[in-house]
């Protein structure tokens, strides 16, 4: 190449590459700025969070893409020549020294060529590049993105209406996705539980398909589904089957079958008590024939099977048929067992009906909200005093006086450690005036609550009240002679009647008055009972 040229050359493939860059951006530009618009209207119209960026993109994109292609496309020095050739006005004298250095040497004249490469050195070296390629610019399409690109530009910045419902499902995912959380450690919990399998794998279940929840309201229809299926696993006479089962449980704990230990479960001690039925005496044997009977009056009501097995070998006892009782106990272990793991699936499924329902009370509930999180406390004072004085006369002449005084007051926590429950409230309850009598203590100075005031079952005589209020008053009695009426013998060990409380309070709930509401009530103060008594 004509060393002269390859300045000149260069300057214009140079200038060729920007003005072809330049006259590509003004034409693609309307269109880009179009499409942009587009989807930014699109994403203020609809549910698309992914329409602006791609506006922003699409313009990035379309820059670079000319600015690579101007950069990379291959510019010949002919082409270039040519170019210099027209935009100077020079002819074609540059574009002719190109071609005379590519000719052969005996084909052209050698001062032919000489002269010819004097001149276009000559015109290069005056040569302007600036003046050889000249920047073309469109005035309608460079108008139109005028107009499409700051209109987009100014509705992407502009705040979206669709943001704050984007901010609001946001808030929702990370309410489902906490409630989920929350429900997969209730499961944890409720898998460690004696029968709590099924039920924890339900929760489980639920918490998946929170996971995929669209929405709110979905999730919390999965939630009362769940909820709903759980509590068809619960039937109506829970309440009396727990009774009767961990009543049974706990009376043979406080006082254990013959030939059977305390720490035995209820099939071990009535297996122990079936094989050690031939070596008994039949004094020893109508007492355990005894036992089994009163045991079986309290499982009549919530565990019916039980009570049949354990009433059968009673009757099989008192014949003399050990064969048979024994295979009546035999039976009556296997239904006791039965009854308790019933009874704890039951209850893990209720818990867990619980657990769901809860969830789905926080989904549906308006606004922010965190379920991992419940606070509740309350206080509650109550004080009462009184005096009673009674006279009465029964075999022989007594008379007893008391006078109690009591106070208390307690604070609690409310809140489900896995529900959302916020709340506090404070209550004081005002003086009473019924009267008591002197409080029964152990000797030590604390309540006595190994026993119970029992005139029933106790051995102090028959009891009655005549007269007399509530406050301050008078009254008769009528009782066990030398004895104050507050105690006495009228007082028996809570475990000698807590399975006859346990019965009766059975027997109550299967009662069709009472609301389905309140038989949690009342199994939660029974359990109490049961708990202090152990």
């Amino acid at each position: 190449m004509n060393r002269a040229l390859r300045p000149l050359l260069l300057s214009v493939r140079r200038r060729l590459r920007v003005a072809w860059a330049v006259a590509t951006a003004q034409l693609l530009a309307p269109v880009v700025a179009a499409i942009a618009l587009l989807l930014v209207l699109l994403g203020r119209l609809t549910d698309l969070p992914w329409a602006e960026p791609a506006a922003l993109w699409l313009a990035v994109g379309a820059a670079l893409a000319v600015a690579l292609y101007a950069l990379l496309r291959p510019v010949g020095d002919p082409v270039v020549a040519r170019a210099a050739d027209r935009g100077l006005r020079t002819g074609d004298a540059f574009a002719t020294s190109l071609e005379l250095d590519g000719a052969a040497g005996d084909s052209v004249d050698d001062e032919f060529r000489r002269r010819v490469h004097e001149r276009a050195g000559r015109l290069a070296e005056h040569a302007d590049p600036a003046a050889a390629v000249r920047y073309r610019w469109y005035r309608r399409p460079t108008a139109a993105t005028a107009v499409l690109a700051p209109a987009a530009l100014l509705l992407a910045l502009v705040a979206n209406p669709q943001d704050a419902a984007r901010a609001q499902r946001a808030q929702d995912r990370e309410r489902i996705e906490a409630t989920a959380d929350v429900l997969r450690a209730e499961a944890e919990r409720l898998a460690e539980q004696p029968g709590g399998e099924e039920a924890a794998r339900r929760l489980e279940e639920l918490a998946d398909d929170l996971d995929h929840a669209d929405d709110l309201e979905r999730a919390e229809e999965l939630a009362d589904e769940a909820a709903a299926e759980l509590r068809d696993q619960v039937s109506d006479n829970l309440l009396g089957e727990k009774a009767a089962s961990e009543g049974l449980s706990r009376s043979l704990e406080n006082n254990p079958l013959p030939a059977a230990q305390a720490e035995q479960s209820v099939a071990d001690q009535l297996d122990a008590t079936a094989d050690a039925l031939p070596g008994m005496s039949q004094e020893e044997q109508q007492a355990a024939a005894d036992r089994l009977e009163d045991l079986a009056a309290t499982q009549a009501a919530g565990d019916p099977v039980t009570a049949d097995a354990l009433q059968a070998a009673a009757d099989a006892l008192r014949d003399g048929d050990i064969a048979t009782a024994q295979a009546h106990l035999g039976e009556a272990a296997q239904a006791a067992a039965a009854t308790a793991d019933d009874v704890a699936r039951q209850v893990a499924a209720a818990d867990a009906a619980q657990q769901a329902a809860e969830a789905s009370d926080q989904l549906g509930q308006p606004g922010d909200g965190d379920p991992t999180a419940g606070e509740g406390q309350g206080q509650g004072q109550g004080q009462g005093q009184g005096q009673g004085q009674g006279q009465g006369q029964g075999q022989g002449p007594g008379q007893g006086q008391g006078q109690g005084q009591g106070q208390g007051q307690g604070q609690g926590g409310g809140g489900s450690p896995s529900g959302p429950v916020t709340g506090g409230g404070t209550g004081t309850s005002g003086q009473g005036g019924q009267g008591t009598g002197a409080g029964h203590t152990d000797g030590s100075g604390g309540p006595d609550t190994d026993t119970v005031y029992d005139p029933a079952h106790g051995t102090g005589g028959d009891t009655g009240s005549v007269g007399g209020g509530q406050g301050t008053g008078q009254g008769g009695t009528t009782g066990a002679t030398n004895g104050p009426t507050n105690a006495g013998q009228d007082r028996v060990p809570v475990s000698d009647v807590l399975d006859d409380y346990l019965r009766q309070a059975t027997d109550a709930m299967d009662n069709a008055s009472v609301p389905p509401s309140l038989r949690a009530l009342v199994l939660a103060y029974f359990n109490l009972l049961q708990g202090a008594d152990a």
